[in-house]
């Protein structure tokens, strides 16, 4: 099975496919893609827990909103620019990595103004959205790069 049909089956909540990937694969000029992957996918439930008044953590939407400042940002800004930025997928990933933080850091402020309805629909819709393409741009990246 392919590391993008994986990620499609997991997209789509199925579960049943494990897939294994060597110490090669999973990096990238010093980018863990499966610490990567799961990160992003831990937004969604953190958001949530915010939203449901469960999180014991506070974000700040300036910090979140900004995309320079996880792991990913730091490497797209990084090392990921300085070997990858020709590619069409980096500039793809890089530019769904910005929207991705502007929608979480935009949940954030609707929560904090009140907008607890505005700020779930956004969660269930624009950012599930985003955070699909993130991942899949980000797996299309991995495979171009390590195809080089």
């Amino acid at each position: 099975m392919s590391l993008k049909s994986w990620l499609l089956k997991k997209l789509k909540g199925d579960d049943s496919a494990d897939f294994e990937l060597s110490d090669e694969e999973v990096s990238l000029s010093g980018l863990n893609l499966t610490t990567v992957l799961d990160a992003h996918m831990q937004w969604k439930t953190k958001l949530e827990d915010t939203l449901n008044d469960k999180s014991t953590e506070t974000y700040e939407v300036k910090t979140v909103a900004q995309d320079d400042l996880c792991v990913l940002g730091k490497w797209l800004y990084g090392p990921g620019k300085a070997l990858y930025s020709k590619l069409p997928e980096y500039e793809a990933l890089r530019q769904i990595h910005a929207s991705f933080h502007l929608c979480a850091g935009n949940i954030l402020l609707d929560h904090n103004n009140g907008s607890i309805e505005s700020a779930n629909s956004t969660l269930k819709g624009e950012f599930k959205d985003l955070s699909s393409q993130i991942q899949m741009d980000l797996v299309s990246l991995f495979t171009s790069a390590k195809a080089q």
